[in-house]
């Protein structure tokens, strides 16, 4: 397969994954999907995360992909884990945020230079070819851990 096939594919695999999922299970489209503002920002315990903080995080790393595969065109993310305000606002724009950060990723990838795929990714240790596959798991990863929120919440007796 040659370079620009590749990076088509890479592409793909990202939406796929993010919209339908892959072997390991559904994708985070599937997991957000019906998810309410009080289950987004559900903290079961002390150091778990939110479904709206994990969400966010899948979507940073899509924008910081983005950004560095073409860095004029998507501008930098900002932090990793940002605060995320437990309103139904919040959620909302969170939601919209990951579709659009999952879509933009790919978009980057399709149009990325060829000769990035064997180039060393930044902050990382493995090439571009790597990160670009692992990013796709790290979206179904983070999928399994919302399913498995969802799961925990709906056996809670939650008064509001």
């Amino acid at each position: 397969m040659d370079a620009r096939t590749e990076l088509a594919w890479l592409a793909d695999r990202l939406v796929r994954t993010y919209r339908e999922g892959n072997w390991a299970g559904r994708g985070l489209a599937q997991a957000l999907e019906g998810v309410s503002p009080l289950e987004a920002h559900w903290r079961p315990v002390t150091s778990q995360r939110t479904i709206a903080e994990l969400a966010s995080h899948a979507a940073y790393w899509c924008r910081w992909t983005a950004h560095h595969l073409q860095p004029d065109r998507f501008p930098h993310p900002g932090q990793d884990w940002p605060e995320v305000p437990p309103t139904p606002e919040a959620w909302e724009k969170i939601r919209r945020e990951v579709e659009q950060a999952h879509l933009e990723c790919a978009e980057a990838i399709r149009n990325a230079d060829p000769g990035v795929l064997d180039a060393p990714a930044p902050e990382n240790s493995v090439t571009w070819r790597e990160a670009l596959v692992d990013l796709s798991t790290h979206t179904s990863y983070h999928a399994a851990q919302i399913f498995v929120l969802r799961r925990w919440y709906a056996t809670q007796d939650i008064v509001l």
